[in-house]
Parts: C-alpha cells; structure tokens; sequence
C-alpha cells in the first residue's frame, strides 16, 4: 500500500498537538481487511503520557514507565502514544476512521498539557489494582451498582466497565471516609475518568 503522506490540521487551537500526517498505511495482521497507521503529531508528547494514562480506565491502559509508551486499548483496537508523536493504531476501516479517531485523541492530549501546565502528573496505575480499591468501598456487597460484590465493582471499575457513580452508598455523607480512601488511591482526575461526580 504505497502512499504519499497526508498531513492534515485538525484542531488549529489545540494548545499543543494541531497537526498529524499520516506516514504509513499498511494491512493490518489483526484483522482481515482492514488497516494499521503510523501518524506523527506536530510536537513532542513525552511530558503529557503518564497524565494521558489516567484519562482512561486502568484496565484499557498498558504504560512502559521506562520507555514512556503508552498502549490504549480502545476503540476496539490498540493505540500506542511514543513520546516524539508517533501514533500507531491497528484495525482501522480506513483513512477518514484513522483521523476522527486520532482527533479524539488529540483532544485528550490537549487536555493533558494544559493539566501539565497546572502541575498535574499521572498516577503509577501499575501500582493500582481491585484490592486497593476494594478495601476503599462500602463493603455491603449491596448489590445497587449491579454487580453481586464490591469486589466485582472493584474489578468492572478498572476495566472500564463500571462507573464509580454506581456505588450509591458511596455518596452517603457518612461515606466521606472511603471517598478520601478512594481519593488517595485513584487521584482526582482518575476518579473522574472512572465516573466519579461528586456528591
């Protein structure tokens, strides 16, 4: 599949990713019929990667602290995020599905920088898993967020598959305790990315 680049502007506002070009196309060895990109944005995004990784559900997430390489499992495919802007992603219709994905992804980059800019830094989600947020929640096992255990919340929870808000016991007043837990453990702007709203 030989092509000539195509560089497109696709937020001219965004406060640090503007451009992408889209350098490669080839077939995709995951799917049959459909495609693998390398894009390359318009600036270095090594600073912004761990706060991207908490954009996401843990679960969706893979991130070599080492390399600063983030893989998302998203959009049923994967995406990897390499710190000078390259972009890779797997099982693509097309052309025109690689760029209004990647300007989902821009976005998110663009709202990583400017939390950058405020001094927010991404939480070692390595080091998080369903215990720690297990012993963060009710524990009555009370079955109102649909899953027959905390435990299996906690797990749904990092996978992506549950939100936070649904553990309706967690917005009691008298839970302010394990909201803090939970606080501690996921950080605020993971507890906002798993669907946390407040009281």
């Amino acid at each position: 599949m030989d092509m000539e680049e195509i560089k497109k502007e696709v937020l001219p506002d965004g406060s640090l990713v503007r451009e992408v070009i889209l350098k490669q196309v080839k077939p995709c060895v995951a799917s049959e019929g459909k495609i693998r990109v390398l894009m390359e944005l318009n600036a270095d995004i090594g600073d912004v990667i761990p706060i991207i990784a908490n954009m996401y559900p843990p679960g969706a997430v893979n991130y070599v602290k080492k390399k600063n390489i983030l893989t998302l499992t998203i959009y049923d495919r994967l995406i990897s995020l390499y710190p000078s802007g390259k972009v890779s992603m797997n099982k693509t219709q097309d052309v025109d599905e690689a760029f209004d994905i990647i300007e989902e992804i821009m976005k998110k980059i663009n709202d990583a920088y400017e939390a950058y800019k405020e001094g927010v830094r991404g939480r070692d989600l390595s080091r998080i898993g369903p215990m720690d947020v297990h012993r963060c929640l009710p524990g009555s096992n009370c079955g109102d967020c649909g899953e027959s255990t905390c435990m299996a919340f906690a797990m749904k929870l990092l996978n992506g598959e549950q939100k936070l808000d649904s553990c309706l016991p967690l917005k009691e007043p008298w839970m302010q305790e394990k909201v803090h837990c939970l606080e501690e453990v996921l950080g605020e702007h993971l507890m906002e990315t798993l669907g946390w709203s407040g009281y």
